[in-house]
């Protein structure tokens, strides 16, 4: 298939775009979109989403207007900014990032000149088609006129409302309130609110036993999942089995045996036997991953290898956390991963904790954000979710209008042909085709 040059010239257009936005890249760098705030970045929305609608009207007196409006602009725009999105998708984003992905703003990707032109290049178009949807609204589909809304309100609240975004970290110690948060650049927030840190717990997975090459430094692919007293498995010609595990358990200082033991640092133990299946040899002893209070302990085989127990995975964590407001309004909420706490119109994420204490940790890091155009954001993914409802009632609605137009021509043509509206129903009952048109004519030529 060869794309006609109509297409051809509108993805030249992206071209040109990319690398206009390439050349600023590489001369001035990243843009800042500190300035956004608000009141400027709701005056500027305003404003562009006029210049849409004027657009639209003048587009007959301008070709190049008529250009943003057609479906070449809207395709090859639609086109170039998922290209975009693939590679925004594929690249590390890091902001020290060196080299020629760093330099042209690849690993930087929300803030680079060549991602940015291509994405308002694409909310015009799509802006555009908006207004003409809206203008004809009786002739267009309706799921495709919600669809088409509800990207652009994301894309226009995504754009300006980017300065008034406020992400910080937060610190939460036990029993300590706090209300300073720090962003990105080390620098310190305000927040309107205090949090205070009641209680942290976490739920880990069962422990895990490797097979350690002392030597080359390195671990078996494979190992053994204790979740529960007998469980064994090869690995590396090595049976490992788990004798006997402790969920918390302690050792005193002059003593190599782990006891169970309920007290803060405590680490789970596990009694293991290690037969090397091509000698026989034996070996037993008891391995853990440790605390911040007890050494891990190691099951030493020969030729340099060991039975080991990494740090248990966390599989769920949660913060019990106070929410004291300005006005002295509290809350008490739960915080876990994917379940933030709202305060107004902050958000409170669970992020993180102190990973060398595991099940111990007295904090908990929280992150803290602001995003005024998080309504606007909500009601485009509402109107996607009513877009979606509709195109699954509406499915199918053309073959009924086909339907409906073979009996309304057969109507018109009563006159003409001597037909009834009966004989159209029974031709529209053969779908149709010409066989249900000569059923029609027969059953005239009988009569």
């Amino acid at each position: 298939m060869t794309l006609k040059w109509g297409y051809k010239r509108a993805f030249l257009r992206c071209a040109l775009l990319f690398v206009v936005g390439t050349t600023l890249q590489l001369a001035i760098g990243d843009i800042d979109s500190s300035w956004l705030r608000y009141p400027w970045g709701l005056i500027l929305a305003v404003n562009y989403l006029y210049l849409l609608v004027v657009a639209y009207v003048l587009r007959d007196r301008w070709r190049w207007l008529r250009q943003l409006a057609d479906d070449k602009a809207c395709i090859s725009s639609l086109a170039s900014f998922g290209v975009m999105v693939i590679i925004f998708g594929l690249t590390r984003q890091d902001p020290l990032r060196e080299g020629w992905v760093g330099a042209m703003g690849f690993s930087r990707m929300s803030a680079s000149w060549p991602f940015n032109l291509l994405l308002f290049y694409f909310m015009t178009t799509l802006g555009i088609r908006v207004v003409s949807d809206i203008h004809h609204i009786r002739q267009r589909r309706k799921a495709a006129v919600l669809t088409h809304l509800g990207v652009l309100v994301l894309l226009v609240a995504g754009v300006f409302g980017c300065g008034d975004t406020v992400r910080c970290m937060v610190t939460a110690r036990v029993d300590t309130p706090v209300n300073i948060g720090r962003d990105d650049a080390g620098h310190e927030v305000t927040l309107p609110f205090a949090l205070t840190l009641e209680d942290f717990s976490i739920e880990e997975y069962p422990p895990k036993l490797y097979i350690l090459d002392t030597r080359r430094e390195s671990s078996s692919r494979e190992f053994l999942s204790v979740e529960a007293d007998g469980s064994e498995a090869v690995i590396d010609g090595w049976r490992i089995r788990a004798e006997h595990s402790l969920d918390m358990a302690g050792h005193l200082p002059e003593e190599s045996d782990w006891r169970a033991m309920k007290h803060i640092g405590a680490a789970p133990a596990v009694y293991v036997s290690a037969e090397n299946i091509a000698s026989g040899e034996q070996f037993r002893g008891w391995v853990s991953c440790g605390s911040h209070i007890f050494e891990p302990s190691y099951l030493m085989l020969p030729d340099g290898k060991a039975v080991a127990m990494p740090r248990r995975e966390a599989k769920r964590y949660l913060s019990r956390v106070n929410i004291m407001e300005e006005d002295g309004v509290r809350h008490n909420v739960e915080i876990e991963v994917n379940h933030p706490a709202r305060v107004g119109s902050w958000r409170v994420y669970q992020v993180g904790y102190d990973t060398s204490k595991g099940r111990w940790s007295d904090t908990s890091v929280l992150e803290c954000i602001r995003d005024p155009w998080y309504g606007a954001a909500h009601v485009a993914l509402w109107l996607l979710l009513v877009a979606g409802v509709v195109m699954f009632i509406t499915a199918g609605g053309r073959r009924t209008g086909a339907k409906k137009t073979v009996c309304a021509a057969g109507d018109a043509a009563v006159g003409a042909d001597g037909m009834s509206a009966a004989e159209c129903n029974d031709g529209a009952a053969g779908h149709g085709s010409a066989a249900g048109r000569r059923r029609g004519r027969r059953k005239e030529v009988k009569r």
